[in-house]
């Protein structure tokens, strides 16, 4: 019984420990991620070639699709 109480105990940290790393993780990502997708906003509004435009484009959908990652993952962890 006692083995049990202590397994499930570790277990309980591990869990606990994990979450705490996927959050941090996730803030240390977003918070950067963030920046680059703001800093593309910007550069949208200026007067750009196709082909700068383009590349723009391509940035801010692929650092759209990192944050919704990241906010997925960050969920999974509070689910835990």
């Amino acid at each position: 019984l006692e083995d049990i109480k202590r397994a499930k105990m570790l277990a309980e940290e591990a869990t606990k420990i994990k979450s705490d790393f996927l959050a941090n993780m996730s803030h240390e990502i977003r918070t950067p991620m963030n920046a680059i997708i703001g800093f593309t906003k910007v550069l949208l509004k200026t007067e750009l070639t196709s082909k700068q435009k383009e590349y723009l484009d391509a940035i801010k959908t692929s650092g759209d699709a990192l944050i919704v990652l990241i906010n997925d993952i960050l969920d999974l962890a509070k689910v835990d």
